[in-house]
């Protein structure tokens, strides 16, 4: 029998605001026919269910396990960002692809070394009162000042790409670096002062005066950071999380900023996401009352360089699938899917290469 030309097409399910608000810029990359079907909610719903068992490929930031029974015909799962771990990994067929995208290393660097430099001349407290007419913190009450950031020691979590954007911007401001990472090397490099195993965390973190998480979520970094390594800081040090919340306890880093264990931290990951349109707290926690906290919606790498790099990314890995080249940043699954599986319509059309 004849395909239609709804066959020959490939079928991709936009999961999500981000993926379902990219549509037309990625429809710009794309080089085989494809069908664009957006669903930019936040959980899964019966016409998702139902789009997906039809699809060819997923784009989103989240993925269950219904849908991923849902998905029959699956061959590419897609993130349209780094991390994976809101996608049921375990339920998906060993023949769907699971790729992610990255780029945003530079943008989230950028936000941690404004948060320490905001911490660390209490940015945001110093603003609210001088608008009071308050002088505090500066010499024209004669108060004692705060220091530098110069010579101050920076506590790396983790040393991946994010890691290393970091610490190139921390140096130049003349921090010093401490890093630890699963997997450090036989020789430290130059550029950082102390780089060791998980085994060293209790000497990074009492050494640090600021520390940040910058490692992926998974069994050995959940709950990471409680209320033992609260208790190893200087109660002068900062926490900036860029990670994800639960690398660091929920309550743990409550109680330790409301009990001024650690003099202050920015979060921009979180423990609750919204889940609709409503306002959503993100936490059980109180933590909008803390004055000694920075809070900000999952920002970081949220930026316009970062994301039109992602999306030339995942429409990249579109074409390639449809013209049996081998697919960029596989986290599971096949590299490569034959081009024989597509009509030639399909395939016949040439594949976009990832450009920068």
């Amino acid at each position: 029998m004849a395909k239609t030309t709804d066959q020959r097409r490939l079928n991709v399910v936009l999961i999500g605001k981000v993926a379902s608000n990219a549509q037309e810029i990625l429809r710009g990359y794309l080089k085989p026919r494809c069908r664009l079907r957006p669903f930019p909610v936040a959980r899964e719903n019966s016409e998702l269910l139902k789009a997906l068992a039809g699809a060819d490929v997923a784009v989103g930031n989240y993925f269950t396990e219904r849908m991923a029974r849902a998905a029959r015909n699956l061959k590419l799962l897609q993130a349209p960002n780094a991390g994976v771990d809101s996608f049921c990994l375990t339920e998906l067929s060993p023949d769907i692809t699971v790729a992610n995208a990255y780029f945003h290393g530079p943008a989230v660097a950028e936000y941690v070394i404004m948060m320490i430099l905001a911490l660390s001349r209490n940015l945001l407290e110093m603003d609210a009162l001088f608008r009071k007419g308050e002088w505090r913190e500066s010499w024209i009450e004669g108060e004692l000042p705060r220091e530098e950031i110069l010579g101050k020691v920076l506590g790396m979590v983790g040393f991946g790409n994010i890691g290393r954007e970091v610490a190139v911007r921390a140096r130049a401001l003349g921090m010093k670096i401490m890093v630890i990472s699963a997997h450090p090397p036989a020789r430290k490099p130059k550029g950082v002062d102390f780089w060791k195993g998980p085994e060293a965390l209790e000497q990074l973190l009492r050494a640090s005066d600021y520390v940040v998480p910058a490692c992926p979520l998974n069994k050995d970094t959940q709950g990471l950071i409680g209320p033992r390594e609260f208790r190893w800081m200087k109660r002068s040090a900062f926490l900036v999380n860029v990670s994800r919340g639960p690398v660091v306890q929920e309550a743990a880093l409550y109680h330790a900023l409301k009990s001024r264990r650690i003099a202050g931290a920015a979060i921009d990951v979180w423990y609750r996401y919204p889940k609709d349109d409503r306002s959503t707290r993100p936490s059980r926690f109180p933590f909008h009352q803390l004055q000694n906290l920075i809070m900000t919606p999952h920002v970081s790498g949220w930026m316009r360089g970062t994301r039109d790099q992602r999306l030339r990314l995942v429409a990249a890995n579109i074409n390639r699938l449809a013209s049996g080249q081998s697919l960029l940043n596989v986290v599971q699954g096949p590299k490569r899917h034959h081009r024989s599986e597509w009509a030639p319509e399909v395939a016949g059309r040439g594949a976009h290469g990832l450009a920068g």
